[in-house]
């Protein structure tokens, strides 16, 4: 499920979840930023309890691919 991208109050939220470096640098910090993103867009109305789900199981999804990626690297590369 997503909520559409098309949105002008949602870019922001998208650019976040497209951030790539942001999401492996930073698995916590990304996550969050993301939940307080939608959060903010739900107290603004800007968006329904339905999306506000939506988007953050989008970003929990994206924040156990970050956590897996990380323990992935650094398995691979245990010295940085």
């Amino acid at each position: 499920m997503s909520v559409d991208r098309n949105t002008p109050e949602l870019k922001a939220w998208y650019a976040v979840l497209d951030d790539q470096s942001y999401r492996l640098e930073s698995p916590d910090a990304y996550h969050q930023a993301l939940v307080s993103l939608a959060q903010a867009l739900l107290d603004d109305g800007a968006i329904e309890w339905d999306d506000w789900l939506a988007l953050k199981a989008m970003a929990d999804e994206a924040n156990t691919h970050a956590i897996e990626a990380a323990v992935e690297a650094k398995v691979d590369d245990p010295d940085t």
